[in-house]
């Protein structure tokens, strides 16, 4: 358990933009969901994928609980680290932030699943500027 699934915190599962790496619709679609149903074309083109928000609840946000939470996105995973204008950086809006700043075993994992998004969205644009 994490100290957000303690407190009944789904801050993260709000009004963010989550972009999706060729891992996380690969093990959304073996879960039995269907792409359509939650992702869409990113707004910043290049064959990027982004998960639904519905009136600002991530699609996977059922009661409280995030429904996906064993194969929730990377970028759900890495939060409350999040790309600043100079690299990782603990988002401000995490009510709990001062716990991960904290955690140096997070602060390495998040940091390690950033740089995977990261290498994933350079694949991807790589392939999509090559057609």
């Amino acid at each position: 358990m994490t100290i957000c699934m303690d407190m009944k915190c789904t801050k993260c599962c709000q009004e963010r933009e989550i972009v999706l790496t060729h891992d996380d619709v690969h093990k959304l679609l073996t879960m039995g969901h269907y792409e359509q149903t939650f992702a869409r074309p990113s707004k910043w083109g290049h064959n990027l994928k982004e998960l639904v928000f519905i009136q600002g609840k991530c699609i996977f946000l059922k009661d409280g609980i995030c429904s996906v939470y064993k194969n929730r996105p990377a970028a759900c995973r890495a939060f409350p680290m999040t790309l600043g204008d100079r690299g990782p950086v603990i988002d401000p809006s995490c009510p709990h932030g001062e716990h991960f700043r904290n955690d140096p075993n997070f602060k390495t994992e998040a940091e390690i699943g950033l740089k995977l998004i990261i290498e994933d969205i350079e694949r991807t644009i790589a392939y999509s500027t090559k057609k």
